[in-house]
């Protein structure tokens, strides 16, 4: 590893352990600065504000995400179904992240409204997935999982769809977190998404997942706690 990569990544392994003990809003540059030893010229040197050292963490947590699924994407007991929802599931949040990444994604995403943190996350995840996304449509087309005539275009729009579903599901649990109805209301997203995506891609009924709903809600009870413990921190 090159020099430069490596002060690079010390920055991304202090400010990411920052993120998580203090919260991303209590987090400043100059912490991340003091936590290393570095001078602020050496830290602008490789980014120009605190985002985007967030935008490369959350880059860098996809990619290993991506790596660890990579084995089983290609595994060949595998159909084109099951790698197609191990795809879809990186858009949702609480599927792709470990607990503490998820609580801070949740807060600035769809607490705070970070529009451009959200946008962000979208567009790398779209670029990211895509190719493999049109592989497995592809075989799917190939081995009579799927029936498209347009396997190209499908990839998109389902990787639109996950990541709209996945923005709809977490305002619902940031907003409306102790309002029973958020439940109901998310299961009749998800139902609607599932149909839709099965549409697309011409699957069978019931083929396509992106949220297990007891998984979902086990996961955002540990992300709210994650942040309700942070803000007793602060107070």
């Amino acid at each position: 590893m090159k020099k430069g990569d490596i002060k690079r990544t010390q920055i991304l392994d202090a400010a990411e352990a920052l993120f998580f003990e203090r919260g991303y809003d209590r987090t400043s540059v100059q912490d991340i600065l003091d936590q290393l030893g570095m001078s602020k010229g050496g830290f602008y040197h490789y980014f120009d504000a605190k985002d985007s050292v967030l935008q490369a963490v959350m880059e860098r947590r996809m990619q290993g995400r991506l790596d660890q699924l990579s084995a089983a994407l290609y595994d060949s007991r595998r159909g084109s179904v099951d790698r197609l929802n191990m795809l879809l599931a990186m858009a949702n949040l609480f599927e792709a992240e470990e607990t503490p990444f998820a609580a801070l994604l949740l807060k600035l995403c769809y607490q705070d409204k970070n529009a451009a943190m959200t946008a962000h996350r979208r567009r790398v995840l779209i670029d990211r997935l895509l190719p493999r996304v049109n592989d497995v449509i592809g075989e799917g087309v190939t081995d009579g999982s799927f029936h498209t005539r347009h396997p190209q275009a499908v990839g998109r729009l389902l990787l639109l769809l996950a990541c709209d579903i996945n923005d709809e599901v977490c305002t619902l649990l940031a907003e409306r977190p102790d309002n029973p109805d958020v439940m109901l209301r998310m299961l009749e997203l998800l139902n609607a998404y599932r149909e839709s995506a099965e549409r697309l891609a011409g699957a069978p009924y019931g083929a396509i997942v992106l949220f297990e709903v007891t998984h979902l809600v086990t996961a955002w009870q540990a992300a709210a706690a994650k942040l309700r413990e942070q803000e007793a921190e602060v107070r």
